[in-house]
C-alpha cells in the first residue's frame, strides 16, 4: 500500500521536501467548503506539492444547508483558479455533516457529484466514515428477514476514501467492495508538518496511484 497525507490551513506551512522524504506520496489538499470559502492554503500547497513530487488531489467539505450545484460550482472554480500542469487525483466530496435527512442527503450529494463531473470530466472520490454513511445515509436494512431496497447503490461507481480509525483492517461498507484510501488517523505525525496530521493509505501500486491521477 502507498503512504500518504491530508491537510488543510489548519496545519499551516507544509515543508513538501521533507514530507516527500518522508514517505507520502500522495496528498488530498482541502480546496473548498460550501459556497463561498475557498482554502487560503490551497494555492500554495498544491504547487508546492507538485514541485516536492507528492502527487496531489483535493477535496471539499460538503454542507448540506447550501445548494450541491452552487457547491460543486464553487468547487470547480477553486479548483480551475488554482490548476497546476501536473497529473492530480479526482476530486473529492467529504462528508460529514449531518442533515437533509437520510433521502433528502443522498440526493444532495448525488447531484454535487453528477455536477462535478459535468463541469470537470472526472468521477469524485467519496470520503466518509463508516458510522456516518450507515447513520445518514439510506443504505438498505434488514425488516424480518428480508432486506429493504437501497438507495445508495449509484455510489459504487466511485471511488471510496475510507475515515475509519482503527488499529484493524477497517469495516467494509454498503454497496463497495473495500475501499481505494484509507485514513486511519487524524493524530499522524510527519516530518515536514509540525502539526498532527491525517495519514492515509492507497489501496494499490504505485503504477495504479498514478494511473487514478491521470483519470
Amino acid at each position: 500500500m502507498i503512504y500518504g497525507i491530508d491537510v488543510s490551513h489548519h496545519q499551516e506551512f507544509i515543508d513538501w521536501g521533507m514530507v516527500k522524504k518522508a514517505g507520502a506520496r500522495f496528498a488530498f489538499i482541502k480546496a473548498s467548503e460550501g459556497v463561498g470559502f475557498s482554502d487560503p492554503m490551497f494555492e500554495e500547497n498544491i504547487r508546492a506539492a507538485v514541485e516536492a513530487g507528492v502527487l496531489p488531489g483535493s477535496y471539499h467539505f460538503f454542507l448540506p444547508r447550501y445548494d450541491p450545484l452552487a457547491q460543486a460550482r464553487h468547487y470547480a472554480r477553486t479548483l480551475q483558479e488554482n490548476a497546476v500542469d501536473a497529473p492530480t487525483l479526482p476530486p473529492c466530496i467529504d462528508i460529514e455533516t449531518p442533515g437533509l435527512g437520510k433521502t433528502g442527503l443522498n440526493q444532495a450529494v448525488r447531484i454535487f457529484i453528477e455536477e462535478m463531473y459535468n463541469l470537470t470530466g472526472r468521477r469524485c472520490i467519496i470520503y466518509v466514515s463508516p458510522g456516518f454513511w450507515n447513520s445518514y445515509l439510506p443504505v438498505p436494512v434488514l425488516s424480518g428477514y428480508k432486506l429493504k431496497s437501497s438507495q445508495v447503490d449509484w455510489a459504487v461507481d466511485y471511488p471510496l476514501w475510507l475515515a475509519h480509525y482503527t488499529t484493524g483492517w477497517p469495516y467494509q461498507i454498503y454497496p463497495w467492495v473495500g475501499w481505494r484510501f484509507w485514513q486511519y488517523t487524524s493524530a499522524g505525525k510527519i516530518a515536514g508538518v509540525a502539526t498532527k496530521v491525517d495519514l492515509n493509505f492507497y489501496q494499490g501500486t504505485l503504477e495504479e496511484l498514478f494511473k487514478l491521477g491521470a483519470t
